[in-house]
């Protein structure tokens, strides 16, 4: 789960689960909402994770270890194949960003 850039895989799992009550995250004090780097910084707050010269919050290797627990089946998300809900009969379950 070592990436280069891991925030998008981060923003990718957050758009699919409710990552913040997931891991019981604390709000972030903008009021646009979640994004990716802020439940960086939120884990590694939680965690305890901190930069080695400047003890600010380390956000990659919180990034890291929020894909991690997914990696390891600890966030779960599940996807059907495409055209599954058609091919069984059932209507398609509604994206949660509607």
């Amino acid at each position: 789960s070592q990436l280069q850039e891991p925030y998008t895989a981060v923003g990718y799992l957050a758009s699919r689960l409710p990552l913040p009550p997931l891991l019981q995250l604390r709000p972030p004090s903008n009021a646009a909402g979640w994004t990716a780097w802020d439940i960086c910084e939120a884990w590694a707050e939680k965690r305890g994770y901190k930069t080695a010269r400047a003890a600010r919050n380390d956000v990659y290797r919180a990034a890291n270890s929020i894909l991690r627990l997914a990696a390891e089946g600890r966030l779960r998300l599940c996807l059907r194949p495409p055209g599954y809900a058609a091919q069984k009969g059932e209507p398609p379950l509604p994206h949660p960003s509607f």
